[in-house]
């Protein structure tokens, strides 16, 4: 059966970890995608300084309320046309990477980036140095997770370096590591010439990636001209359809609802897992 997770600043709690575990819990939720910088931005000055020590108390705080991190965020501009603000993001990662286990995780997550800081859609992010550039750091991230003994989880998007089936492939054949995952969201990977092609493309990626892949991202949405992130259940998703072709290839996966609304975040998560239990019951 899925084990169905969320991103725990979708509750729009902060600083308050205690009160962001009992609402998880009430919820029946068990794995979540925690970022310090949202959830604890106090704290943490926006996810910038952690600890061992702030690690075992969140992981122990969790434990408490029966909650894992499944995916431990430490998302930044992996290529940032600034050379400081990148490396930045970079030493940050590591630190990430090195301190994860302190938070009951093992993979640590980040996106490609974009050589636009504001993120509007280029194709020059589709240009091969620009992809190599991304590969290559993404190399060096792995490098430190081998030695840590944590992975690096890569969430490609069709506006970053690796965008693409193809590319996500290319990425895994270059950095050839059982420290690199994929979080796979098929959503992120549609655009105007395959926005219909959402099912073919998850179950592509679960049949090429298999156990490459860490996790993976549930979204609703609406594509007409522009893709639109709306409240589960409320949307062109099939999540039926969506979590049948991922029990195919990866029975009992770690799929994450990703940015969910905070309007209706509890009735979408109990659609979601009235649809899980009533596939388990079939």
């Amino acid at each position: 059966m899925i084990n169905l997770g969320l991103r725990a600043h979708d509750f729009m709690i902060e600083d308050d970890l205690e009160t962001l575990a009992a609402m998880i819990e009430k919820n029946g939720i068990h794995y979540i995608q925690f970022a310090n910088g949202i959830s604890l931005p106090a704290l943490t000055h926006n996810g910038q300084q952690i600890s061992a020590g702030l690690g075992m108390q969140v992981a122990r705080t969790l434990r408490q309320h029966d909650i894992q991190i499944g995916v431990l965020s430490s998302y930044f501009n992996l290529i940032h046309p600034d050379q400081v603000l990148e490396q930045q993001g970079m030493r940050q990662f590591k630190q990430y990477l090195g301190l994860a286990h302190q938070y009951g995780a093992q993979l640590v997550a980040t996106e490609p980036g974009s050589v636009d800081p504001s993120f509007k859609p280029t194709p020059a992010n589709y240009e091969a140095p620009i992809v190599q550039h991304a590969i290559n750091n993404i190399a060096e991230l792995v490098a430190t997770a081998e030695k840590v003994g944590t992975k690096v989880g890569i969430e490609a998007g069709v506006n970053h370096p690796i965008h693409s089936l193809a590319t996500i492939q290319e990425l895994l054949t270059t950095v050839d590591s059982p420290a690199l995952k994929i979080i796979l969201d098929p959503v992120n990977l549609l655009n105007e010439d395959n926005k219909q092609d959402l099912y073919a493309i998850l179950a592509d990626g679960l049949q090429q990636f298999g156990d490459q892949i860490d996790a993976i991202h549930v979204k609703d949405y609406t594509f007409t001209t522009d893709k639109t992130i709306v409240a589960p259940g409320t949307g062109e998703m099939d999540f039926d359809r969506f979590f049948k072709i991922v029990n195919q290839y990866q029975p009992g996966a770690l799929v994450i609802l990703d940015e969910a609304p905070r309007a209706g975040l509890e009735a979408g998560l109990a659609h979601l897992q009235q649809v899980i239990a009533n596939q388990a019951n079939r």
